[in-house]
C-alpha cells in the first residue's frame, strides 16, 4: 500500500521497509508502536512500559507518532511543501533513547523521496529535517518526548 499524503508515505515507510528495520528495533514492539497521530492512547504507553520493564530493555523508547501538520504552496506549479511531524515518546529514561531514536530516525529520512503518494496523484520529491523541540515533557500523559518537524516537497498531478 503506497500512502496518500505525505505524512502517510513516512508513516508506513517507518512502520513497513526494511531501510527502517533499525528504527524500529529502537522501539518497544516494533512496528506495533508506530503509529499515526491520534491513535496514541495510554494504554499504549502503559503497555509499553510494561513489555519494557518485563524484557528488561531500558534502552527503547515508547512509541513513534506521525502527524500530518500542513502543506504550504511554492512558487513552482503544482509543487507544495508538506509539514511532517514524527514525535518520539518514552518514560523514566530522560533524555538519551529520545535522542538515539532522532538521530536514527533523521539518517534514514534523508532517502525516503522514493516513496510516492499513488492514488492522490501526488509524488513525494524530496525530503529534508525542519526542526525539532528538544526534550519535552506531558503531562496529560506522563511522558517525554521530542517532536521532529519534516518538509516534504510533493508534486500534484495537474488537474484537467
Amino acid at each position: 500500500m503506497a500512502g496518500r499524503d505525505a505524512s502517510e508515505c513516512i508513516w508506513l515507510f517507518l512502520k513497513n521497509d526494511a531501510n527502517a528495520a533499525t528504527l524500529r528495533a529502537m522501539i518497544v514492539t516494533g512496528a506495533a508502536n508506530v503509529l499515526e497521530s491520534g491513535d496514541l492512547t495510554p494504554e499504549i504507553l502503559v503497555g509499553a512500559v510494561d513489555t519494557r520493564r518485563a524484557a528488561v530493555e531500558t534502552d527503547k523508547a515508547l512509541a513513534l507518532a506521525i502527524q500530518d501538520a500542513g502543506e504550504d504552496p511554492t512558487r513552482v506549479r503544482n509543487v507544495h511543501v508538506a509539514h511532517v511531524v514524527v514525535r518520539v515518546y518514552d518514560r523514566g529514561r530522560g533524555y538519551r533513547n529520545l535522542r538515539t531514536v532522532r538521530i536514527e530516525l533523521i539518517r534514514i529520512l534523508r532517502g525516503f523521496a522514493s516513496n510516492v503518494a499513488s492514488g492522490s496523484g501526488a509524488g513525494a520529491l524530496s525530503i529534508s529535517f525542519g526542526s525539532r523541540t528538544g526534550h519535552r515533557w506531558d503531562r496529560m500523559y506522563n511522558v517525554e518526548y521530542e517532536a521532529i518537524t519534516f518538509e516534504v516537497r510533493m508534486m500534484y498531478q495537474e488537474e484537467n
